[in-house]
């Protein structure tokens, strides 16, 4: 019984599903950090706009239709949460971010 047991702490499924869950832990850390980013990114670029819209500048209105007509043409299904729609979001904030760069 004590071999039993010795064995199958040593064994390679052990290790295996010991190694499984340090990947699941280290996949949702960098998953929360990755969102955690993008939120960031996209509240900054918001943060832009709003200061924008103190300012009352009208000269930005190109640049706000712009804004929304990119994010009202995004095409995603979080439900799924594929890899591809995640990709579509992190370019559509890159180029969001390219407004505020420009004023």
């Amino acid at each position: 019984m004590k071999q039993d047991a010795e064995e199958l702490e040593t064994s390679p499924l052990k290790s295996a599903a010991e190694e499984l869950a340090f990947l699941r832990k280290s996949f949702r850390e960098t998953v929360d950090r990755y969102a955690a980013k993008v939120e960031s990114d996209i509240a900054a670029v918001r943060e832009a706009v709003l200061n924008e819209a103190r300012a009352k500048k009208n000269s930005r209105n190109r640049d706000a239709r712009d804004i929304i007509t990119l994010i009202r043409t995004l095409e995603i299904k979080p439900e799924k949460g594929r890899r591809r729609d995640l990709k579509k979001i992190d370019a559509l904030v890159e180029e969001l971010q390219r407004f505020p760069e420009n004023w």
